[in-house]
């Protein structure tokens, strides 16, 4: 499958991952700063235009992953005894594009052989969570506030990940180039993706490229993005509920936080996902006729699940 790729270059840690959903919430805000109100309305209408048509919308996105990898797809589990070799199994988050392809081709039995003559690549690559102290401050003065220290957590990239990049992946539709995405990333990365206030998600962003990823003919999908979970849903998947907060102008609203829901997470495998927008609008609007949505739409690779019950639910 051909998409263009985006190779992000860190220059601060991340508050959040940069998931595919934050991307796209952070892009439409720069739309909003570089074509104004009405740029805004017409990029999110043509979202939900196409997603009701069935359509390709104008940007169907990954999350940031490290570069030369993707997430490891969710697949039935193979049965090993052996126990130093199925923690290895385990523990495997990430798979070079050729792992990744023999997943698709032999599920984890596939990664099991692999990881009975070598090693998989993907040690000391990936997000890693971090912390650092820092001090509170006195509302009062202003200063730093006596005794009063908490850890601040943050996101960086493995010591290992290849040239320290992340890379993200778009299929475009007919009306959004590559360039503008392009130029929309780089308006990002200067101001920070998520926590910019205080330094965080500052990064660089290098000329797309087309790249091809892999993928297998077959009913199902491995979701690059964060998804949905609804009732309709037949797969393997990982999921955690997810309740974010508004930003941009909306960051003081009176209710400042979005409406939780359960997201599917990257490498969920899914059969009869329903691409959408979701709303997530606070019960008190932060203006009066504005919605809140959440993309849900993420860039998938079809694929066809090695020794699956089609009846398995």
């Amino acid at each position: 499958m051909q998409v263009w790729a985006f190779d992000i270059k860190p220059r601060s840690g991340f508050r959040e991952l940069p998931s595919g959903s934050l991307l796209w919430g952070s892009i439409a805000w720069a739309v909003y700063e570089t074509e104004g109100r009405g740029g805004l309305h017409k990029w999110i209408e043509a979202h939900l235009d196409a997603l009701e048509a069935g359509a390709t919308p104008p940007l169907q996105l990954s999350s940031a992953f490290p570069k030369g990898f993707l997430p490891r797809p969710v697949l039935p589990p193979a049965f090993v005894d052996d126990t130093i070799l199925r923690k290895k199994l385990k523990n495997v988050r990430w798979l070079t594009f050729e792992e990744f392809e023999l997943a698709l081709e032999g599920g984890d039995q596939a990664l099991l052989k692999k990881l009975k003559h070598a090693e998989t690549n993907s040690d000391g690559v990936g997000w890693e969570l971090k912390s650092r102290p820092r001090v509170t401050i006195n509302r009062y003065t202003g200063a730093a506030a006596e005794g009063l220290l908490f850890e601040d957590h943050f996101y960086t990239l493995g010591v290992a990940t290849p040239e320290g990049k992340a890379t993200l992946y778009a299929l475009l539709g007919p009306d959004f180039s590559a360039d503008h995405l392009h130029n929309l990333l780089s308006h990002i990365g200067m101001q920070g993706l998520g926590g910019a206030s205080i330094g965080y998600g500052v990064f660089d962003v290098d000329p797309p490229y087309l790249t091809n990823l892999p993928t297998k003919k077959g009913s199902f999908c491995v979701l690059l993005g964060p998804g949905l979970l609804h009732a309709e849903l037949d797969g393997w998947w990982r999921v955690a509920p997810y309740w974010g907060r508004l930003g941009h102008i909306y960051a003081h609203a009176p209710i400042p936080f979005k409406r939780p829901y359960l997201r599917l997470l990257e490498g969920s495998v899914v059969r009869g996902y329903r691409p959408q927008l979701l709303d997530v609008t606070p019960s008190r609007e932060p203006e009066p006729g504005v919605r809140v949505y959440e993309n849900l739409a993420p860039l998938c690779l079809n694929t066809e699940v090695p020794h699956a019950n089609e009846d398995a639910a």
